[in-house]
């Protein structure tokens, strides 16, 4: 099904599921970026992270964004292959998922910033946990 069928399908439920996401979304982007200076620091990257050693937790926060990105395209196919709002919302927790995961490797190997990610962190498993009440909700 071409993408505009796709757009098509989307109900009025759906707006709705989208519309709490993308005010969430918002909010945390304007406070991330706008309120809490990210890059104040620099952005200098240190390889052993804030814990000053390469460890194994080090190779598991690397590891987890690939595999969440993965995890993200197989839903996101099968959501074009089947258009179903309950594909589109396990997508969704996929890239929440993700997002959280990179703003994980930048708390950890940028620690020079100043920066509150661990809200931000918040803000999207609150999105996370939203669209797992989504794919319960039944009529």
């Amino acid at each position: 099904m071409n993408p505009v069928g796709v757009y098509m399908k989307i109900t009025q439920k759906a707006a709705v599921m989208l519309a709490i996401y993308a005010v969430i979304i918002v909010g945390s982007l304007i406070y991330f970026v706008a309120l809490q200076n990210f890059g104040s620091g620099g952005l200098e990257f240190w390889v052993p992270g804030r814990d000053n050693a390469f460890t194994l937790f080090d190779i598991l926060i690397i590891v987890t964004l690939p595999i969440a990105l993965v995890l993200l395209a197989i839903s996101t196919l099968a959501f074009f292959r089947k258009p179903r709002l309950r594909l589109f919302l396990i997508s969704v927790a996929f890239f929440f998922f993700a997002v959280k995961e990179a703003l994980f490797l930048l708390k950890n190997f940028f620690p020079n910033e100043f920066i509150f990610i661990d809200n931000a962190e918040r803000a999207l498993e609150f999105l996370i946990l939203v669209s797992f009440i989504f794919l319960m909700y039944r009529k």
